[in-house]
This record gives C-alpha cells, structure tokens and sequence, in this order.
C-alpha cells in the first residue's frame, strides 16, 4: 500500500461518518506526517505499518469527533499533531513527539490531585497525632498555671 491509496481507504471509511472538514484537516496531518517522516529516513511503507490499518484510525477519528468541542482556528488531528491552514492550502505540521510537554487527560489529572491532597491530609493528621500530647501538655500546664495563680491572688 502507497500513501495515496491510504489516504484514500481512510477517507472512505469516514465518509458521511464525520463532517467533511473533519475529514479533510485528518487527511492533510497524515498526508504531513507521512511526508515528514519519510523526509526524515524511513521509508514509506514502514511509516504506513507504524500508522496501521486506515479504517481503525478513521474509527478512532470518528469515535473521538462524537466528543470533540472543535477549535476553529487551524486544527488538531486525533493523532495529536497540529497543523494550520492558510489560503495556498498548504498545511504546517509539527509533529507531537517534538513537544516535551505532554497533555495529561482531565481524569489522570483530577486523580493526582485527589491523591496529593490525601497525602497531604495524612501527613498534617500524622504530624498533628504526634504533637498532640506536646499540644495537650502544655495547654494542661497553662491551665494549671492560672489556676495556680488566681488561687495565690486571693
């Protein structure tokens, strides 16, 4: 299989599923990400084996646009790269593993927030059960101390 009849299975696998400008900023990535790659040493074939078999990437692509908010200034494909048009067509990709920062889902994160503060409360508690007779002791003898001296002030 050649780049062209990829393209061209993946776009018939999303036909009618998705909107046709969903359709065309997906093809346009792969189309760039297949160009990139090969420009950088791997050969067309390997690109398109590591890329896998068109019609589960355009499901993947069709599940992940039924939950999509929608940007509209240039896009993001669903493989995670980002690219934007301009009036000659042309389309600018950077490819996702040039970034060092990586975008954590919503839960991954609402999860570690969850846990840091549980941690958090297990440390303050720990430190408190630790204290707390020191805590106990000394509000006793403040305490103790008042009474002790009211009762002289008599």
């Amino acid at each position: 299989m050649n780049c062209e009849e990829f393209l061209r299975q993946f776009r018939e696998a999303l036909d009618g599923k998705v909107s046709e400008q969903i359709i065309q900023d997906n093809e346009n990535y792969y189309r760039a990400y297949i160009h990139n790659q090969t420009a950088g040493g791997k050969s067309e074939s390997e690109v398109l084996k590591l890329l896998g078999e068109p019609r589960l990437l355009a499901k993947t692509i069709e599940e992940s646009s039924k939950f999509a908010s929608g940007g509209k200034d240039g896009g993001q494909s669903s493989y995670g790269g980002y690219y934007a048009s301009d009036s000659s067509s042309e389309y600018e990709y950077t490819e996702p593993g040039n970034k060092k920062k990586r975008k954590l889902s919503d839960w991954l994160i609402t999860i570690g927030v969850i846990v840091v503060i549980l941690f958090l409360m297990t440390v303050v508690f720990r430190v408190f059960a630790f204290l707390a007779p020191v805590i106990i002791a000394v509000i006793a003898g403040g305490v103790l101390c008042r009474l002790i001296r009211n009762w002289f002030d008599r």
